[in-house]
């Protein structure tokens, strides 16, 4: 199984932890006065009480619950956001419902108000939680993924190590990629940094990665600091083929943010966008290695 070091601890921020308190106790209040009172919130709203009251206290035990596991991520929200996404998905869901009753004639528009209490007004912190949780949690070996991609090049491996320099990096980039360069590496050397910005739907995000191994002409790696990846490590390959013809390996390990949820949902396509990108990056690659020896053919002549 492919390893990674582990990624320093993250501080989790305090409003993360008093919003999981404050819905754990929220939940286990309500879930606990609605088993007690199950007619009261239909009262209020004016609407019929139900025949069967029992299905609603069994609503409240179940709100109830979920409190409880609140309550347990509170201590540690990054590490337990896939009870924050249940409690989202949950929150997400019931509006919905609670939408398409009101336009059936089910509800009355009063009733409404457990809606904003029970689920709009957690959206945004929820939310917030599981997108930091998604960067901050250190990925998980079995979530770990391997990405090859080589090609033959027309050229020795001294001419196609020599010809990734720092200034190439622009050129690499698909235009179809919302990427844009906002710093150059100064050289392969390690320490040395790239910072890309990337497009994520309404997101942008910062990109770093930082070069930490330079063997010419065989090899260098970079592996991102921060950016759209949970881990990313790029070893970058030359192999000699021939007198003339070398092969450029790029290999990648990397892990996505949440996990296993986002490899089972998103895997396959970012896969193919890795792919796609690879196969363009050595198309370029090839095209400039042509370029050169048609250029130092042009001089000797």
């Amino acid at each position: 199984m492919l390893q990674v070091e582990e990624l320093p601890t993250t501080v989790i921020p305090k409003w993360a932890r008093r919003t999981l308190q404050f819905a754990g106790v929220y939940n286990l209040v309500w879930g606990a006065f609605t088993v007690l009172f199950p007619h009261f919130f239909f009262d209020v709203a004016g609407a019929e009480r139900m025949r069967y009251p029992q299905i609603w206290q069994c609503v409240g035990m179940i709100v109830g619950v979920y409190g409880i596991g609140y309550l347990i991520a509170a201590g540690n929200p990054f590490r337990h956001w896939p009870i924050v996404l249940v409690g989202l998905l949950g929150k997400i869901f019931g509006p919905i419902g609670f939408a398409f009753s009101i336009f059936q004639g089910g509800f009355p528009v009063e009733f409404g108000l457990n809606i904003i209490t029970n689920d709009l007004i957690w959206w945004i912190p929820f939310s917030l939680i599981i997108w930091k949780a998604a960067w901050a949690t250190p990925p998980d070996p079995a979530s770990i993924r391997k990405f090859v991609w080589e090609s033959p090049m027309p050229g020795t491996r001294e001419q196609l190590f020599e010809l990734h320099q720092p200034e190439m990096l622009a050129n690499l980039i698909p235009p179809w990629e919302k990427v844009k360069v906002v710093s150059a590496p100064a050289s392969l050397l390690p320490g040395s940094t790239a910072i890309l910005e990337q497009k994520i739907g309404p997101f942008r995000l910062r990109w770093v990665a930082e070069h930490i191994s330079y063997d010419p002409p065989h090899e260098f790696v970079d592996q991102q600091v921060t950016g759209p990846f949970a881990y990313w490590h790029h070893r970058h390959r030359m192999i000699e083929l021939s007198r003339s013809e070398s092969i450029l390996r790029d290999e990648v390990t990397y892990a996505l943010p949440l996990g296993q949820l986002s490899d089972f949902l998103f895997g396959w396509l970012v896969r193919r966008k890795m792919a796609a990108m690879f196969r363009y990056r050595h198309e370029q690659t090839r095209l400039s290695l042509l370029r050169n020896s048609e250029q130092a053919e042009n001089k000797e002549s």
